[in-house]
């Protein structure tokens, strides 16, 4: 395992700001962890999209949440979070709403250049690409 990538803005808005905190390779795969911060409108509509639903027979209340597609070369696909999203809000005076996920991405090659592609429309993040250069796994036996 080896960190390959570190801290770096992924896409910036209107009161949204989406970090890559790291990205970690692993000889089966990468790990993508990121980080959004929203404030004032963006972090209210972000609670709204994620709160509990507490009628499940009331089709109305829809959620959204970061969508994450990731490209590796001819491999492309929506990211699912292998574990789920960490949600704060109101932490602090600052920060309104916050959420961290986790994305596991199998068998990517390196090196090789990973595109990641966030957004969150209901929110007020368009889609924004970034490109990742990912390097071979430090200190890895051949």
């Amino acid at each position: 395992m080896g960190i390959v990538h570190g801290r770096s803005v992924l896409a910036a808005g209107l009161g949204i700001t989406v970090e890559l905190i790291d990205l970690l390779r692993y000889p089966a795969g990468v790990e993508l962890r990121l980080a959004l911060t929203a404030y004032g409108h963006a972090a209210q509509q972000a609670r709204y999209e994620t709160r509990p639903l507490t009628d499940p027979g009331d089709p109305s209340p829809r959620w959204s949440f970061l969508r994450t597609h990731v490209r590796a070369g001819d491999l492309a696909g929506e990211a699912d979070p292998y574990q789920a999203p960490i949600l704060s809000t109101g932490t602090t005076r600052l920060i309104d709403f916050r959420t961290t996920p986790r994305y596991w991405i199998d068998g990517i090659p390196a090196p090789v250049s990973l595109t990641v592609t966030v957004e969150w429309a209901r929110i007020g993040l368009a889609a924004t690409s970034s490109t990742i250069e990912i390097g071979p796994v430090p200190h890895a036996l051949p």
